[in-house]
């Protein structure tokens, strides 16, 4: 039983490194990583839910349309390749990012409305009934 658990540990620590080699060696894997992380930092969360608050499905039409842009910045001294992987991933996720609270805050818009329609019909049909 410890041989095997030797052979398994070896043949693991073996493999991988090769593994993350293989992800590294074109450089991309670094630049869907910096783009998931500088969408994240970027695009404002609170701004699209209160565009699908506001207005509702014109909203989740806007988050869904507008592409956000990465800073020029980052991508100084960066190939070409890089460049594009990291411009195609930064606005696919940030994109997903503004739908996605778009879509929520027009759920949540919608749900306070019907919420406050039955909240008025019961007062008002109270006060009907009781004169």
């Amino acid at each position: 039983m410890k041989r095997f658990i030797v052979i398994t540990m070896s043949v693991i620590l073996l493999i991988t490194p090769l593994m993350v080699n293989a992800v590294e060696t074109n450089g991309m894997g670094s630049a869907v990583i910096d783009a998931h992380r500088d969408a994240n930092a970027d695009v404002n969360g609170a701004l699209w839910f209160g565009a699908g608050c506001l207005f509702g499905i014109l909203g989740v039409g806007a988050a869904y349309i507008i592409e956000p842009t990465p800073g020029a910045s980052r991508l100084i001294g960066k190939s070409s390749q890089y460049v594009a992987v990291y411009t195609d991933e930064y606005k696919r996720v940030g994109k997903s990012i503004q739908t996605k609270q778009a879509v929520i805050g027009c759920v949540v818009s919608s749900l306070a409305y019907v919420v406050l329609n039955i909240v008025y019909v019961a007062i008002y049909g109270a006060y009907i009934f009781t004169y």
